[in-house]
């Protein structure tokens, strides 16, 4: 009978434990999903081209679980998803908050109608209006020496007060670019920095030949052809 009353008060005291456990496992679980509820999500970033209705979509449609218990690496990427943004830092602030850093690309110029390039050297396809990129005539492939091209046209044509609106690479040996003033320019070398060295010398006295100048073309040995509109 000594041994069935120490069973028995074992057996009370374990059925206790179990009971003290059980309590505060509901007690943290209440705790967890009902109290900590993610009520308010923080945007930071100078966006210019991700919209307040995608950002917003996101919120509320993809936010999953409570303070403790979100899955932060899911929720970046949905709004990695967005065309324009370049990387997504995400934050918990105690108790009830989700802070969203975003960081967006800075287009430098159009890859034909479809894609963009961004000052990083990625491309992406955002949409964009802006009419002051440049046009790359080029595959994606050719993008970033395009670019390059392009700037080193750019830096000429300013010095004329014009600027570079197109850019089309046939192969490496022949670049050809069109400006605001309508004028097309083919040289054809692969490095372009003499020819546009010669260009720079020489444009205003062509333009002062004939100031309806349209094309010049610098892919002769010692001559350049001119056309005029």
């Amino acid at each position: 009978m000594f041994n069935n009353a120490k069973i028995n008060n074992r057996l009370f005291y374990l059925n206790m434990t179990l009971s003290v456990v059980i309590l505060l496992f509901w007690i943290a679980f209440c705790v967890v999903h009902y109290l900590f509820i993610v009520n308010k999500i923080i945007i930071k970033g100078d966006l210019q081209h991700v919209t307040p209705v995608q950002l917003s979509y996101i919120a509320h449609n993809k936010l999953h679980g409570t303070f403790f218990t979100l899955d932060i690496e899911g929720l970046k990427s949905e709004f990695q998803e967005l065309p324009w943004i370049r990387y997504v830092i995400l934050q918990r602030s105690f108790p009830h908050t989700i802070i969203v850093n975003i960081q967006e690309y800075h287009a430098v110029a159009r890859i034909g109608d479809e894609d963009l390039l961004a000052d990083d050297g990625q491309i992406f396809d955002g949409a964009d209006d802006d009419v002051s990129l440049p046009i790359l005539h080029v595959d994606a492939g050719g993008a970033i020496d395009a670019y390059n091209k392009y700037l080193q046209v750019q830096q000429v044509m300013a010095k004329h007060d014009d600027k570079v609106t197109q850019v089309w690479i046939d192969n490496p040996r022949i670049t050809k670019f069109a400006t605001s003033k309508n004028l097309t320019v083919t040289i054809c070398d692969q490095d372009i920095k003499n020819k546009l060295n010669l260009l720079d010398v020489y444009i205003d006295k062509l333009y002062a030949i004939n100031n309806n100048l349209s094309s010049i073309n610098m892919c002769y040995k010692d001559a350049v052809a001119i056309n005029s509109k």
